[in-house]
C-alpha cells in the first residue's frame, strides 16, 4: 500500500480518526486539520524527518516561516524492529530539528522509555521536553514537546511510529497522551 486508506469523514466537533498505510489508526483533536493524504516534517545538514498521515494544529500561524504550525503528528515506517532502537533514534532527532544550523543547540531533556500495548503488541513511547530553542525566524516556541511511539506495523513496514509535536503553550498539554491512547489497529 502505497498511499493511506481514503479519509475518514466525520461529524463537526468529533475527534477525526486518520487511518495510515500502516495498518493502524489514530486520532486528533476536533479541531486540528486532517492532511491524512499529505507528509511533513523538518529537513537539515544531519539529516530528514519525514511523517506522512498528518494531523496539525496552528499551520500558518507564523507568516515569517511558510509551513510553520503549533502542533503536529504523524506517522513514519521502519524497517528496524527492535521497538526501542527505533524510537531512540526517531526522538533523537529533535537535536537538529529544533537547533539553529549554525551548531546551536536546544537543551533537551528525554524521559525514559514507557512500554504498554496496542491490540497485545508492544509499543514503546519515548518523550522529550526541548527548552532554550535558538530563536532564528522568530516563529520558534521557546519550549516544546516531541513524543515517538514505535509499534510493530500491520502493512508495509516493519515499525510504526507515531510523532507527535506541541510548542509549550499552544494547546492542551495531555493532547499527546490523548493522540496516543487511540492508536489501535485500523
Amino acid at each position: 500500500m502505497l498511499f493511506p486508506p481514503p479519509k475518514i469523514d466525520v461529524e463537526p466537533g468529533q475527534t477525526q480518526p486518520i487511518d495510515t498505510r500502516y495498518g493502524l489508526t489514530y486520532e486528533i483533536p476536533a479541531d486540528w486539520k486532517n492532511d491524512h493524504g499529505a507528509s511533513s516534517g523538518w529537513s537539515g545538514e544531519e539529516g530528514h524527518a519525514v511523517y506522512g498521515s498528518v494531523g496539525s494544529f496552528g499551520y500558518g500561524s507564523c507568516p515569517e516561516k511558510d509551513g510553520g504550525w503549533l502542533a503536529m503528528s504523524g506517522v513514519a515506517g521502519s524497517r528496524g524492529i527492535d521497538l526501542e532502537t527505533v524510537a531512540t533514534e526517531r526522538i533523537r532527532d529533535v537535536e537538529w530539528i529544533f537547533d539553529d544550523n549554525a551548531g546551536t543547540r536546544p537543551t533537551v531533556e528525554y524521559a525514559a522509555p514507557v512500554w504498554f500495548e496496542i491490540a497485545d503488541r508492544p509499543a514503546v513511547r519515548i518523550s522529550a521536553r526541548i527548552t532554550d530553542i535558538p530563536q532564528v525566524s522568530g516563529c520558534e516556541p521557546d519550549a516544546a514537546r516531541f513524543d515517538i511511539v514505535a509499534t510493530p506495523g500491520y502493512a508495509t513496514a516493519q515499525t510504526m511510529v507515531l510523532m507527535v509535536q506541541v510548542n509549550e503553550g499552544a494547546y492542551d498539554v495531555d493532547v499527546a497522551d490523548d493522540i496516543i491512547a487511540t492508536l489501535r489497529p485500523s
